[in-house]
């Protein structure tokens, strides 16, 4: 499992204490950004490092990371992926920061994680799921190549909310 991926821009790496006011204040407070995700805004600095807690330990079982300037080091989001069949990913999230959008960032982050599932884990299928809503989310996944598969209605469990996902995917064979 690695432990960071490196692009041109970012690092991919596990979570640190020094990250918890920054991947707060960038992320995980920001509850615009939260609508089209599956994860609670967190409100206060306590919540923050109880949150940051729960993250190290999940990214230390899991291929989950923080998503880093590699300029700065500065958290501005989070990406994961899970194995879900033999030789078969599914991303687990990838979030950045809204200030930090449309700087081609997502796009760096996916093809670290198309790149690592089939050229590192030899993974043959990797699927994407994204917000029907989610029009940035739905055209990064097109413009790596993701094929659009299915639509299922879905029940963010933090709140309840009822929303429709579309999922795509990419084989090794694209």
């Amino acid at each position: 499992m690695p432990e960071e991926l490196v692009t041109e821009s970012l690092v991919l790496r596990k979570a640190r204490d020094e990250d918890l006011e920054a991947i707060w204040h960038n992320v995980w407070r920001d509850r615009a950004l939260a609508e089209t995700m599956l994860w609670k805004p967190t409100r206060t600095r306590r919540q923050a490092a109880e949150r940051l807690e729960r993250t190290k330990r999940y990214q230390a079982e899991n291929l989950a990371w923080f998503v880093c300037l590699r300029s700065s080091g500065e958290p501005i989001g989070f990406a994961g992926l899970r194995e879900i069949g033999e030789g078969e990913y599914e991303e687990s999230g990838i979030c950045i920061a809204r200030r930090f959008q449309q700087k081609g960032y997502g796009r760096q982050v996916l093809e670290a994680l198309v790149d690592l599932v089939f050229n590192r884990l030899n993974g043959h299928l990797f699927r994407y799921g994204c917000f029907r809503e989610n029009e940035a989310s739905k055209a990064l996944a097109l413009s790596c190549g993701f094929v659009y598969i299915h639509s299922e209605t879905l029940v963010r469990e933090w709140d309840g909310h009822e929303y429709l996902c579309d999922f795509y995917q990419l084989t090794e064979k694209q």
